[in-house]
């Protein structure tokens, strides 16, 4: 029987996926916050993408159904920046190296001891948190994926293309500042000789990506100087916010 998840789930929570009931109550205990569990891959898989865990603990063996080394590598997929931790009393050393193959990032034996749990779990996500870093910009509420191209604010979320990416990396990257048209056709399409009007149909596009997600930022075009992409300020959102409710 799977755990509730239809309701709104916890801010933070770890998921459990194990066909033993007895393993996410000691998950829970040990990281002192609620863990989710599922007993079979399939029941995860349907949830997986509406989910955020703080981590994934995931038992190998699960009886006839999906096995846990099934299921990795589709919820690495989902959670680029979640670790996701095996457990398994199986002494085989195989099925341990198949599942760090397979995407996950470590593993605990059963049966689980806490001191072990803590470290490990403490450990990932430092790592995972690194590369997070490295990855995302963060500016206020809104997070960009440079892998990905991914733009989310607040509760809303949109995939850039992947020249709008590079062209919304670098306005990020010189936020309030003045880019010129020089700069930008240079960084995002090298030594490549572009139409006059393509930059600004990219802009135009990048404009409409942003109005989607709802984010306050606006890219203003200076046809004498270049582009810049500034932050709304309170009063300037809340306007734009009722032009749209007009609008509709």
């Amino acid at each position: 029987m799977e755990t509730a998840v239809s309701n709104t789930p916890p801010k933070r929570f770890t998921i459990t996926l194990d066909d033993d009931l007895m393993i996410s109550p000691i998950i829970a205990r040990t990281t002192g916050i609620p863990s989710l569990v599922f007993t079979t891959g399939e029941a995860l898989l349907k949830k997986a993408s509406s989910l955020e865990p703080v981590a994934a603990f995931i038992d190998v063996h699960l009886g006839l159904n999906l096995s846990g080394l099934d299921v990795i590598p589709h919820l690495r997929s989902i959670w680029k920046y979640t670790p996701i931790v095996i457990i398994t009393g199986d002494d085989n050393a195989d099925i341990i190296g198949d599942a760090l193959a397979a995407g996950a990032n470590d593993f605990i034996r059963k049966p689980i001891q806490p001191a072990e749990l803590q470290g490990r779990l403490q450990a990932r996500l430092a790592e995972m948190n690194q590369l997070r870093y490295q990855d995302e910009v963060v500016f206020g509420d809104l997070v960009f994926s440079k892998a990905s191209g991914e733009v989310r604010y607040r509760d809303k979320r949109v995939y850039l293309p992947k020249l709008e990416a590079k062209l919304f990396m670098i306005l990020l990257e010189n936020r309030e500042m003045i880019v010129t048209k020089e700069s930008l056709k240079r960084r995002v399409w090298g030594e490549l000789t572009i139409a006059g009007n393509t930059l600004d149909k990219r802009i135009s596009k990048l404009r409409s990506f942003i109005s989607e997600v709802g984010a306050p930022l606006r890219v203003e075009a200076d046809y004498g100087k270049g582009v810049c992409l500034k932050a709304e300020k309170e009063d300037d959102e809340a306007n734009r916010k009722n032009k749209i409710k007009g609008a509709g």
